[in-house]
């Protein structure tokens, strides 16, 4: 019988339908034999339609919620969250998803905007349910308005009611633990999914790497210069490349573009003649394929920016499963083992050393071959599977608890171990 059989787990998160941690997540509770649904409210995306649909073949239910453009909309939502509404909007979802509201269930939030909503929920409607948080992100670092961390206020709204937190490094369980003292703890890094990625074109690609055939460097995520992605710079970086490799294509996806951004994208898309290529959005599936055939990959953070903490990004590791180096600037869990295998800057870099180093990687076939072979050796240490599990380990140690819903869980293991694949 599967690890999960008998479990019942609710899935609430406003995220891209496609986050990637949320996709290994429900797809992890599925194959496990969990009875899992997923509640998505969606507010950046007018093509997606509303009500039921199914992912993975797990079941979910859409609730739109957009009326207004730009950060207007997010502050609709940001508020909406705080409303009744969105508890009537939840109940209608859960009956159409058929969920038994007796039934003892985890409900799992993805986001700090919809935490009151699980709070609401557990005192009203589902009274046998546990809340689980995964904490994505170091809120406590994402000031707004002067000194306010609006996901941080949500959190205080419901931490009461919080029974289990997931935090995505090991590094973070004791911030956490301290922010959350009635929640059990444990980390879930974003390591990638082996079994999703093509091992022999993976392989394939790397033994083929020699000076002539074509060089792919690709970034696929926030192209927003204003946020904390330093698009300046990678875009600095691929024209160096391009004009000083013949054989260098630069592959550049993604969505919330400022206007400087975008401008200077679509200059390099006529300057380069094909050999600088915007995509746009990119399906997940696309992105899988593009990230197995490139040679170096990139994950910019700008030195200014203020959230600048240690992470756990998908991005790194899907990296390394495919082979394909990370050119770093950023604040990353694993910094010295990945070192063997890819270019890590500080903030303190300079932009013209950092563009140097990746020319010099570029030019160097032997080198290059040699960290996407280490990066892809690496990769095994970092996988999905070796993690999942704790999560299951979690929603068992909270619904055997005696304590109800809202009451310290302190005899709750804070940490649990790696996943049994024998």
């Amino acid at each position: 019988m599967p690890a999960g059989a008998s479990m019942d787990v609710i899935i609430l998160d406003a995220h891209p339908v496609e986050d990637v941690r949320i996709e290994r997540h429900i797809t992890y509770l599925a194959d496990q034999g969990v009875n899992v649904c997923r509640i998505h409210y969606n507010y950046p995306d007018e093509v997606a339609r509303p009500g039921l649909f199914s992912q993975h073949g797990v079941q979910g239910f859409r609730i739109n919620r957009f009326f207004f453009q730009g950060k207007m909309r997010t502050l609709y939502f940001m508020g909406y969250c705080l409303t009744r509404k969105i508890l009537a909007d939840c109940c209608k979802a859960l009956k159409a998803l058929d969920v038994d509201p007796a039934q003892p269930s985890i409900l799992h939030v993805h986001d700090p905007l919809l935490l009151p909503l699980a709070r609401q929920l557990v005192n009203s409607h589902l009274p046998n349910s546990r809340v689980v948080y995964d904490r994505h992100e170091v809120y406590e670092q994402w000031v707004h308005f002067g000194a306010i961390s609006i996901p941080v206020f949500y959190e205080n709204l419901a931490k009461k009611r919080i029974s289990g937190t997931v935090t995505v490094s090991e590094h973070y369980i004791d911030a956490v633990h301290s922010l959350f003292p009635g929640s059990s703890v444990v980390a879930v890094p974003n390591y990638a999914s082996a079994v999703v990625y093509d091992s022999r074109a993976i392989d394939e690609k790397i033994s083929s790497t020699v000076p002539g055939p074509q060089i792919h460097a690709l970034y696929i995520g926030s192209l927003n210069n204003l946020a904390d992605r330093d698009v300046d710079l990678l875009l600095t970086i691929a024209d160096a490349s391009i004009q000083a490799y013949d054989n260098v294509i630069f592959t550049i996806g993604g969505t919330s573009l400022d206007e400087g951004s975008r401008e200077k994208i679509e200059e390099m898309v006529a300057k380069h003649n094909g050999r600088f290529r915007f995509l746009g959005y990119v399906p997940r599936e696309r992105t899988i394929e593009l990230t197995e055939k490139a040679h170096i990959g990139f994950l910019l953070v700008r030195p200014d920016a203020r959230y600048w903490v240690k992470t756990s990004p998908n991005k790194i590791f899907e990296y390394l499963v495919c082979g394909t180096i990370p050119i770093v600037r950023a604040d990353i869990d694993h910094e010295e083992r990945l070192r063997e295998c890819s270019l890590i800057f500080d903030r303190t870099d300079a932009n013209e050393a950092i563009t140097r180093a990746v020319l010099d990687l570029l030019g160097n076939a032997a080198r290059l071959k040699e960290c996407m072979g280490r990066a892809k050796d690496i990769s095994g240490d970092y996988t999905w599977e070796s993690v999942a599990c704790r999560y299951i380990e979690l929603y068992a140690a909270l619904l055997q608890s005696e304590n109800p819903p809202g009451i310290l869980h302190t005899k709750t293991p804070r940490t649990l171990g790696g996943c049994d694949h024998r």
